[in-house]
């Protein structure tokens, strides 16, 4: 699991827009934007991406100019599109980190902006610690509501100052009832792999494509620049070209039936392994990517089930007329 882990580490995923050392993920947390002050003029938009993770402005002939934690220039966006970052700006740096968890001590701030181009297309997408919960620990609410904290963030758009205010709130996490949907995908298939020997291996192969299908959904779901490992992608476009081998050379014959139940097996472990990397995606109030959250918290413990049976009875099958 550790080599799988970090294969996954060093691959060539999207950079953020600010490299900010925190992607999104499911969380109970989540940052609304309530009051924009005053109102932003045509062309302009503020948003929240992945839950609480970056905050992203859009401009289009405007001047942005968004204030840093000493209220110093952060960001600017240019009324012709270009993007820059101070790097001479504390905020660049603690930025880097989710928790601000950064070495400041021999960082100098200069007085003056010292401007660095990362774009040109009008977008700035930054990791803002104002609009977060600082700590790994799940926060406490303060009332009924579930709110964290209150927060702002300061701009100016062409000259005017702007205030972006809105509230970070807990939201509770999903039910573990979800977890049902594999064990009711568990029983079907084990049915089955008893009964239905053709079908069997059929169904690994769709639940493999259907998380495909949910798997490219959640990778297109968020913005360039904030999208999360596509894990579910990864291993279900694995476990469907395996699955679909087996079904190749299961229907050439008995001879090739100890082949044809090893890869259905070898797709059914891939499945457990992508269940259990994206289980937080089950439990968490907030699932990357897919407004439809149910989705992926069906398809995570189906993948489960369907797993965990292709792998069991392919390994005893195997077993059993090997000994035989």
């Amino acid at each position: 699991m550790r080599l799988i882990l970090g294969l996954l580490s060093v691959l060539p995923f999207p950079a953020q827009h600010m490299g900010s050392g925190d992607s999104v993920q499911p969380r109970d947390t989540v940052s609304i934007i309530e009051s924009v002050t005053p109102a932003l003029p045509d062309g302009v938009d503020v948003d929240i991406i992945g839950s609480d993770t970056f905050v992203r402005v859009q401009s289009v002939g405007h001047d942005v100019m968004v204030t840093g934690y000493k209220n110093e220039p952060y960001m600017h966006i240019t009324s012709t599109g270009d993007v820059f970052v101070n790097d001479g700006s504390q905020t660049t740096l603690i930025n880097g980190n989710r928790y601000g968890d950064v070495d400041t001590s021999k960082f100098v701030e200069s007085a003056i902006p010292v401007w660095r181009k990362i774009d040109t297309d009008g977008r700035a997408m930054w990791h803002d610690h104002r609009v977060h919960w600082m700590s790994p620990k799940r926060p406490a609410p303060i009332d009924s509501s579930g709110t964290v904290l209150e927060w702002k963030v300061s701009m100016s758009v062409d000259g005017v100052a702007t205030t972006v205010a809105g509230t970070l709130f807990l939201r509770e996490k999903a039910s573990m009832l979800w977890w049902l949907a594999g064990f009711a995908a568990l029983l079907c298939t084990v049915v089955l792999s008893v009964r239905r020997r053709r079908e069997f291996f059929a169904v690994t192969f769709l639940m493999s494509m259907v998380g495909v299908v949910v798997g490219v959904m959640q990778f297109v779901g968020l913005p360039d620049g904030a999208r999360i490992t596509p894990l579910i992608l990864m291993f279900s476009t694995g476990a469907a070209v395996v699955s679909a081998t087996s079904i190749f050379i299961q229907r050439r014959g008995l001879a090739s039936q100890h082949i044809a139940l090893s890869l259905n097996a070898g797709a059914g472990a891939t499945l457990i392994v992508c269940a259990w990397l994206c289980a937080d995606q089950v439990r968490a109030a907030y699932v990357p990517g897919v407004d439809q959250e149910w989705i992926v918290r069906m398809l995570i413990p189906t993948l489960l089930g369907v797993g965990l049976v292709a792998t069991i009875d392919g390994v005893m099958r195997i077993v059993r007329n090997t000994t035989d």
